[in-house]
């Protein structure tokens, strides 16, 4: 390696000649002598801390600071396939914070594997990335997603080269003031200089390692798509605003359960999903695992989950240990999130009571049913919610209305009922919301009264792109 001039910063010697002419008296002379003096102590330069710094280039020679020093990085990948990376995590970091490190980005140059590894981490839930990248330095250092991102989503597709500089203070501060860090990207007739900070700085990830089971990412997809919509957003009913998890094993028929809970308290979403069975996997099913985890951890990594591969569901329970943190591992990425705390509502409770009652059914095409609820939604304020729902056997057909102060709809669904004339009301809003997260062309109304939930399930052929699942949903009633 090439050694290079390191910067310092000398102490400047100043030499003072101050040249009198004859004391005219004894008091002009004393005044001379405390001119001159204070003139000498003002142009006297201060003197400045030295430092010294280092490039990946450089040979690291002697020890100059108390405190680790870093190990410049450089590294070359493709632009557009690290500003894709970046963009992902910066969802994950926090716009006001603070703490600074938690606004960077940790990027790690893995010389053995060739690859750059990102990872984005805001205490709650955090995210891992790598990718292909020649490494020609190995190191790490941290920088600021903000603008970060924004040079990068302003690069053209190339060859984008990383090169991380270390400057370290010298002097009897040393021991205490941490290195400082810039990192210069270059593209042909490009070249951007960001200061970031040490990656010693950054918090680690908690380790998650139990693996309990794999997956298709196309069903946890369809899982997600079909119950996230009924979170609650009230965060002083925090245990619902996250998704319950219940994982089980049929030993009888080999597959891997799936059981999926959301509700805000006036809408409940059940979605089963399965997955075959793995020898890896099964001896951390034979009993039931639950958690409960953020939806908003799971809404970005459903945008993130690429349909054609598997993921991995990790957690860091056991029998003696209660869980507090779960982790999503696909092919080259890995999201760990906190798990909520507490209890979660037995929502089949509130369900199961009806399911004897249920004298009343209606089969409807779904597409009709939306599209006839969105013209009626054009009604509705936040005073005026509730559609009214008549469903007539006799004419085989349903009425939706809706009134508001200054204007009114109707609309009429043909469907098959069967049962007597029943009315019942609803929120429209959940009701649009339930029938659009249906994925089959046709759904299923399943009521016991007036005033008990309405289930909904699919009913029909599989809407073409979307998953098949098996799902229910239930609506409270407006009184």
């Amino acid at each position: 390696m090439t050694r290079i001039g390191l910067k310092k910063s000398v102490r400047a010697k100043t030499v003072n000649s101050t040249v009198t002419p004859p004391e005219k008296s004894n008091a002009d002379s004393a005044k001379k002598r405390q001119k001159s003096s204070k003139t000498t102590s003002t142009n006297q330069p201060k003197p400045t801390e030295p430092s010294e710094t280092i490039s990946s280039q450089t040979e690291q020679t002697s020890e100059i600071s108390a405190l680790p020093i870093p190990t410049p990085v450089e590294a070359i990948c493709n632009s557009r396939e690290f500003n894709d990376y970046v963009q992902v995590l910066k969802a994950i970091v926090p716009n006001n914070n603070n703490h600074p490190i938690l606004c960077n980005i940790l990027i790690e140059a893995e010389p053995n594997s060739q690859q750059l590894q990102l990872t984005a981490y805001n205490l709650e839930f955090g995210m891992q990335v790598s990718f292909d990248a020649t490494i020609n330095q190995s190191g790490s250092l941290t920088l600021p997603v903000t603008i970060l991102a924004d040079i990068l989503g302003k690069f053209p597709q190339g060859r984008l080269t990383i090169n991380s500089e270390v400057t370290i203070p010298k002097g009897n501060k040393a021991a205490n003031t941490p290195p400082s860090i810039t990192a210069t990207l270059s593209m042909p007739r490009s070249q951007h200089v960001i200061r970031g900070l040490i990656a010693s700085e950054f918090p680690t990830i908690p380790p998650v390692n139990h693996k309990l089971f794999s997956l298709p990412a196309s069903t946890l997809i369809g899982v997600l798509k079909g119950s996230l919509f009924a979170v609650s957003l009230n965060e002083a009913k925090r245990i619902i605003t996250g998704v319950n998890f219940k994982l089980s094993y049929d030993a009888e028929r080999g597959i891997n359960h799936l059981r999926i809970w959301t509700t805000d308290g006036h809408r409940i979403a059940m979605i089963l999903g399965l997955s075959e069975s793995n020898n890896e996997a099964n001896h951390w099913l034979e009993e039931a695992v639950e958690f409960t985890v953020p939806a908003k951890v799971l809404k970005l990594l459903e945008r993130n989950l690429n349909p054609t591969e598997r993921v991995s569901i990790y957690y860091d329970g056991s029998a003696e240990q209660v869980a507090k943190y779960v982790a999503f591992r696909c092919q080259n990425w890995q999201m760990t999130t906190q798990l909520l705390e507490g209890n979660y509502p037995p929502c089949n409770q509130i369900v199961d009571p009806y399911r004897s009652e249920l004298k009343y059914q209606i089969i409807v095409e779904r597409l009709a049913l939306v599209r006839a609820l969105e013209r009626l939604a054009t009604h509705s304020d936040k005073s005026h919610v509730t559609v009214g729902l008549e469903f007539d056997s006799e004419q085989q057909q349903i009425r939706a209305s809706i009134t508001n102060a200054v204007s009114s709809g109707q609309e009429i669904i043909a469907a098959k009922i069967d049962g007597d004339k029943l009315r019942v009301k609803l929120d429209i809003r959940y009701l649009i919301d339930t029938v659009k997260a249906v994925t089959t062309s046709d759904l299923r109304m399943l009521l016991a009264s007036p005033l008990a939930p309405v289930l909904i399930v699919p009913f029909g052929t599989p809407v073409s792109g979307e998953a098949a699942i098996e799902s229910e949903y239930a609506i409270a009633p407006q009184e």
